[in-house]
């Protein structure tokens, strides 16, 4: 249905979002578990309206999440080498004292070029503090922690508060399952006598 699309916004591969996509793969199966242990018995109005309010308040912490990600995805990452079209690459907060002074020579430069300038990826060290780039690596990966948590816990509540029955529904089903079943005893009565 979603054909990988959390891993494909997953932050840059040197950033080890592996680890932060498994980790986000367990902590939802648990959420899943913790949403089923706390939604045991038959919903009454009163728990439906709790568990619909919930979705909504992570609906809205989703939507939030979503473009904060978004935006600091395309803040502090940047394609390499020059006509490359994914970002592959952290970038860092803040320039270094060097960098700063060719950057205001340069405003016009994308960040490409710019990176190009100092000799590529492996010399970012040179335009980016390396604090500021571990950094903007760290705030990828929780950004889309939070990001992948959200939806997850909002499915999860939207899903209890929708779909599991009420005391009265249960009862309903119930007694129908015993109607239904009493029928099929007389039907089978009715064949044994012929």
């Amino acid at each position: 249905m979603f054909s990988g699309f959390l891993t494909s916004i997953a932050p840059p591969e040197e950033t080890n979002s592996k680890f932060a996509v498994g980790i986000c793969s367990f902590l939802t199966l648990l959420i899943l578990l913790f949403v089923s242990v706390f939604a045991q018995k038959p919903l009454a109005k009163r728990s439906r309206k709790v568990w619909l309010g919930i979705s909504i308040l992570f609906f809205m912490a989703t939507i939030v999440s979503a473009f904060l990600y978004k935006g600091n995805l395309d803040r502090l990452t940047f394609a390499y080498p020059l006509g490359n079209t994914v970002a592959e690459y952290v970038a860092g907060t803040e320039f270094t004292s060097y960098a700063k002074k060719v950057r205001e020579e340069n405003p016009g430069e994308t960040v490409s070029q710019f990176v190009a300038g100092f000799g590529g990826p492996p010399n970012r060290e040179l335009v980016w503090t390396p604090v500021s780039i571990r950094h903007a690596t760290m705030m990828l990966l929780i950004n889309y922690t939070v990001l992948v948590l959200s939806l997850a816990i909002t499915m999860f509540c939207l899903t209890e508060g929708l779909l599991r029955p009420t005391p009265a529904k249960q009862k309903t089903r119930r007694a129908n399952s015993r109607r239904w079943k009493g029928k099929r005893e007389q039907a089978d009565r009715a064949d044994d006598k012929k």
